[in-house]
């Protein structure tokens, strides 16, 4: 039998992968839904958290969302500045119950997040409403709000999914709801 460290250490790396996976989908539609987005460098993306630049405008893409867990990230794993006190502009949330993408100011969410977030202590998980968690073994610092607190900021607003694409041997496009049509 393998360690428990070792099937623990796996678990994570295959969550790991399947997060990178899911924020590549992310960030696909995001390309797909806002038209003339330019893709940051990976030292944008690490550094500024950065996904995007629209104009002048930084984008950081939020994949993996629910409409009650949207994590916000106050430190991240390593304990520096997390996304929330990055230099993007807006962020946007990747949230399919919706088809599309939940973009709100990335200064107004952090104003609303030092208004409304108990920082005086850590809580576990189940707890982490508007409260502060922290993983096991990591440095990071993160809550969750829901889809209503969103809603609260005056940024609020939802850029719908693109509902379209070229068939790959017709080339014509296809509509997502062609098949819906009867």
């Amino acid at each position: 039998m393998r360690p428990y460290a070792s099937i623990m250490s796996q678990l994570h790396n295959n969550r790991r992968k399947a997060s990178w996976r899911d924020g590549g989908v992310a960030a696909t539609r995001y390309e797909r839904a806002v038209p003339g987005v330019r893709k940051s460098t990976k030292q944008e993306d690490i550094h500024m958290h950065v996904d995007y630049w629209y104009d002048d405008e930084g984008v950081d893409v939020k994949g993996n969302n629910l409409p009650d867990e949207i994590w916000v990230e106050f430190k991240n794993v390593r304990g520096d500045k997390g996304w929330l006190f990055g230099e993007a502009t807006t962020i946007a949330f990747d949230m399919p119950e919706l088809a599309g993408f939940v973009v709100v100011d990335r200064e107004e969410l952090k104003d609303y997040c030092k208004e409304h977030v108990d920082f005086s202590g850590t809580v576990p998980k189940s707890q982490a409403y508007k409260k502060c968690y922290s993983r096991k073994d990591r440095d990071d610092l993160i809550t969750y709000l829901v889809l209503e607190d969103l809603k609260q900021l005056k940024s609020y607003h939802v850029v719908g999914y693109c509902c379209t694409y070229l068939h790959p041997e017709t080339k014509r496009v296809c509509s997502v709801f062609d098949s819906y049509v009867n």
